[in-house]
Protein backbone atom coordinates (compact mmCIF):
# COMPACT_ATOMS: atom_id res chain seq x y z
CA UNK A 1 0.00 0.00 0.00
CA UNK A 2 1.32 3.43 -0.96
CA UNK A 3 0.16 6.69 0.61
CA UNK A 4 1.20 10.31 1.07
CA UNK A 5 2.67 11.36 4.42
CA UNK A 6 2.75 14.98 5.53
CA UNK A 7 5.37 16.25 7.97
CA UNK A 8 5.20 19.70 9.55
CA UNK A 9 8.60 21.16 10.34
CA UNK A 10 8.68 24.78 11.59
CA UNK A 11 5.52 25.95 9.82
CA UNK A 12 6.43 24.21 6.54
CA UNK A 13 4.68 21.10 5.24
CA UNK A 14 6.71 18.41 3.47
CA UNK A 15 5.12 15.59 1.45
CA UNK A 16 6.50 12.07 1.03
CA UNK A 17 5.29 9.02 -0.87
CA UNK A 18 5.47 6.15 1.65
CA UNK A 19 5.09 2.39 1.12
CA UNK A 20 4.18 -0.22 3.76
CA UNK A 21 6.26 -3.39 3.61
CA UNK A 22 6.48 -6.50 5.80
CA UNK A 23 9.91 -7.43 7.20
CA UNK A 24 10.22 -10.47 9.49
CA UNK A 25 6.47 -10.43 10.11
CA UNK A 26 6.37 -6.77 11.12
CA UNK A 27 5.04 -3.83 9.14
CA UNK A 28 7.62 -1.18 8.27
CA UNK A 29 7.17 2.02 6.33
CA UNK A 30 9.66 3.03 3.66
CA UNK A 31 9.87 6.42 1.97
CA UNK A 32 9.62 5.79 -1.75
CA UNK A 33 9.95 9.38 -2.92
CA UNK A 34 10.17 12.91 -1.57
CA UNK A 35 7.43 14.95 -3.25
CA UNK A 36 8.28 18.41 -1.94
CA UNK A 37 6.88 21.35 -0.01
CA UNK A 38 3.23 22.33 -0.09
CA UNK A 39 3.95 25.27 -2.41
CA UNK A 40 5.64 22.97 -4.90
CA UNK A 41 2.86 20.41 -4.64
CA UNK A 42 0.17 22.94 -5.57
CA UNK A 43 2.10 24.07 -8.65
CA UNK A 44 2.74 20.44 -9.68
CA UNK A 45 -1.00 19.68 -9.54
CA UNK A 46 -1.87 22.81 -11.51
CA UNK A 47 0.68 21.94 -14.21
CA UNK A 48 -0.61 18.36 -14.45
CA UNK A 49 -4.18 19.61 -14.95
CA UNK A 50 -3.08 21.89 -17.81
CA UNK A 51 -1.59 18.93 -19.72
Amino acid sequence: MVFIRVKKISNNYYYYLVKSIRINGKIRQKVVRYIGKSKNLVSMIENAQKK
